[in-house]
C-alpha cells in the first residue's frame, strides 16, 4: 500500500447520466431495473468515440483546473459510469478479426491525457460496449432475434398495463425470458472498462508494464441493453439477444495480461509494498465477484489485496456484502443511472442500501428521470469469507466520513453533448479535494 510515492488518494466521479434516451423502466427505478429506450449516438466509430471523448475532455480539464497545484504525493482516481462508450446500435459493431473499437479508443484516450500532463492520475474511463457481427443485417433479421424481441415488447407492454399480482407475474416471465436469452446469445456482448495509467500498470499474478488496460464484465444483467428500442427501430442489440463471454474465475482475479478479463491490476511493477486496483463492473460487484474469489486469488504475499475496489455502473450501488478491499482500503462506485441516499442533496455521507459512506447526487434539472450518483466507502477491517451469507464470514467495517467530504464541481459540455447523452453534462464529485485521504492502513 502507498507505492509509487503516494501517501494520498483523491477520488473524482464524473456523474453523467449513461442510460439510454427516452428510457421506459420496468421494475423499480431507484434501484436499477429493466428498461426500453433508444440509443444516442453516430453511426460512425471514430465520429462516435470523437464526440463522446469531447466530453470526458470537459471533464478531466474541470477535474484538473479545481485541483491544488505542486502535489507529488497525491494519487488522483478518476472514474466515469459503465456505459459511456456505445453507439446507436448499442454495442459498436464490428466484424470478426477487424480492429477492435477499444484499442482505437484507448489510443485515442492515452493520447488525449498523456503521463507528462496527468503524472499521478489513474483514469478508469467507464466501460465500451463492443461485439463481433460480420453481417449484422443477418443477425437483425434472424428468425430468434425477431421472435425473441417481439415476446419481450410484448410482455413489457402488458407489464406495463398491469397493477399488483399482475405485474410482478409478468415481470418475473420477462426476466426468466432474457435468463433463457442469456443462455442462449445471439450475439456475444463484451462490456470493458477503460484504464489510463501514468504510473506503469503490473499485476500481483504476473510480469508486465502497460499504460492502458482493460477488464469484462462477467455477469448478465436485466440492463446491460434495452428491451426493446421505444422509437421502433429493428436494427438495435437487445438484452435478451445478448451474453459476456464466460471469464474463468477459478484461480481467482489477478490479471496475467493487461487485456484479459480479469480485474485486479497493480499500481507500478514492484515487488514490495505495492497498491492493487481492481474494477469490478456494476452487476458483477452486486453477486460479489471480488470477494467471492477472494480466497481463490493466489497472492504471491499474505499482506496483498485489494486497496481500491472501482466500480463502474449504470444502475447500481456498493453493496455490504460485496466489498472486498482489504483494512485501510477503499470501494470507489460512479453511477449513471440512479442517485442515493438523500437523493434532493447534491453530496452527504451515511448510509446507503446498507453502506456506511460518502456519496453525490446529479439530477437533469431539465429532465428529472436522468440521475447519476458516486459513493465511496472506507474499510477499517476488511470482510471476513467469502459469501457474505455464511454464518463464519463478515462483512467489511466501515469508516465514518464528515458531510463535507465531497465537493460539487460543474461541467460544460460541448455543445453536441445531446447527440451522445440524454441527461445533461453530469457534475464532478470531488473527495477530499482540499485534504486528500490517506492512502494506507487507519
Amino acid at each position: 500500500m502507498g507505492s509509487e510515492g503516494f501517501a494520498h488518494v483523491r477520488f473524482i466521479g464524473y456523474a453523467i447520466p449513461t442510460a439510454p434516451a427516452m428510457i421506459v423502466p420496468l421494475g423499480n427505478p431507484d434501484r436499477g431495473s429493466a428498461m426500453g429506450g433508444t440509443y444516442l449516438g453516430l453511426g460512425d466509430v471514430a465520429a462516435d468515440v470523437g464526440g463522446r471523448l469531447s466530453v470526458m475532455r470537459a471533464a478531466v480539464h474541470a477535474a484538473r483546473d479545481a485541483l491544488p497545484e505542486g502535489e507529488t504525493d497525491v494519487l488522483n482516481v478518476f472514474v466515469a459510469p459503465e456505459f459511456f462508450w456505445h453507439g446507436p446500435q448499442g454495442p459498436y459493431l464490428h466484424a470478426t478479426g477487424a480492429p477492435d473499437p477499444v484499442d482505437h479508443i484507448l489510443e485515442r484516450l492515452a493520447a488525449e491525457f498523456p503521463p507528462d500532463e496527468y503524472p499521478n492520475w489513474v483514469f478508469v474511463f467507464g466501460t465500451a460496449v463492443t461485439a463481433a457481427a460480420d453481417d449484422p443485417r443477418e443477425v437483425f433479421s434472424r428468425a430468434t432475434t425477431t421472435v425473441r424481441n417481439g415476446v419481450v415488447a410484448d410482455l413489457a407492454h402488458r407489464y406495463r398495463q398491469a397493477a399488483a399480482d399482475d405485474a410482478a407475474k409478468v415481470f418475473d416471465m420477462i426476466d426468466d425470458y432474457l435468463q433463457w436469452g442469456h443462455a442462449h446469445p445471439v450475439v456475444q456482448v463484451r462490456n470493458r472498462a477503460l484504464i489510463v495509467s501514468a504510473t506503469p500498470l503490473g499485476s500481483a499474478g504476473a510480469t508486465f508494464a502497460a499504460h492502458t488496460a482493460t477488464t469484462d464484465k462477467v455477469f448478465d444483467s436485466a440492463e446491460d441493453l434495452v428491451l426493446w428500442d421505444v422509437t421502433g427501430r429493428d436494427d438495435v442489440v437487445t438484452e435478451q439477444m445478448s451474453a459476456h463471454p464466460y471469464v474463468d474465475l477459478s484461480a481467482g482475479d489477478l490479471k496475467r495480461d493487461p487485456f484479459d478479463a480479469h480485474a485486479i491490476l497493480r499500481l507500478g511493477t514492484t515487488d514490495g509494498p505495492a497498491t492493487d486496483i481492481a474494477v469490478e463492473i456494476c452487476l458483477d460487484h452486486a453477486d460479489a465477484r471480488l470477494r467471492g474469489a477472494m480466497s481463490r486469488t493466489r497472492w504471491p504475499r499474505g499482506d496483498d489485496g485489494i486497496d481500491l475496489q472501482i466500480v463502474p455502473s449504470c444502475g447500481a450501488t456498493l453493496a455490504p456484502g460485496s466489498i472486498a478491499s482489504t483494512a485501510g482500503g477503499y470501494a470507489f462506485n460512479v453511477d449513471g443511472q440512479l442517485a442515493v441516499g438523500d437523493s434532493i442533496l447534491p453530496a452527504g455521507s451515511g448510509s446507503v442500501f446498507g453502506v456506511r459512506s460518502a456519496y453525490g447526487n446529479y439530477v437533469d434539472p431539465a429532465n428529472p428521470r436522468y440521475r447519476a450518483h458516486t459513493q465511496l466507502a472506507g474499510v477499517v477491517s476488511a470482510a471476513v469469507g467469502d459469501d457474505g451469507r455464511s454464518p463464519s464470514a463478515s462483512d467489511a467495517e466501515l469508516a465514518r466520513f464528515a458531510d463535507d467530504l465531497v465537493t460539487v464541481v460543474p461541467v460544460t459540455a460541448p455543445p453536441t453533448l445531446d447527440t451522445f447523452f440524454a441527461g445533461g453534462p453530469g457534475a464532478l464529485h470531488i473527495y477530499g479535494l482540499r485534504a486528500p485521504l490517506p492512502l494506507g492502513p487507519r
